[in-house]
């Protein structure tokens, strides 16, 4: 009888250490699942900024391709003879 109860402690020991061990697993998973949040949200903060930058340096190229277009039919517009008057855009 004292053999099956040491094997029963045994066996009780080592159940409740792996179930210990699980326990600390969970609690370390959930600590690197919330650092790795805390990153991606930070990257994705520094990725919308970087886009915000480049977008606004977009509209900027663009706003000066459009200037060099109106003027540019402005001046073939006078080379040629031809009256062209492209509609004002942003108060020009």
């Amino acid at each position: 009888m004292n053999e099956w109860r040491q094997v029963i402690v045994t066996v009780c020991t080592v159940v409740l250490a792996f179930a210990a061990l699980a326990t600390l697993m969970l609690f370390e998973h959930a600590a690197i699942r919330t650092d790795m949040n805390a990153q991606l949200a930070a990257v994705r903060t520094d990725m919308n900024a970087q886009h915000a930058d480049t977008n606004a340096q977009l509209a900027a190229i663009r706003e000066q391709l459009n200037s060099v277009d109106r003027r540019t039919a402005r001046i073939e517009g006078h080379l040629f003879g031809i009256e062209i008057q492209p509609e004002p855009v942003d108060g020009e």
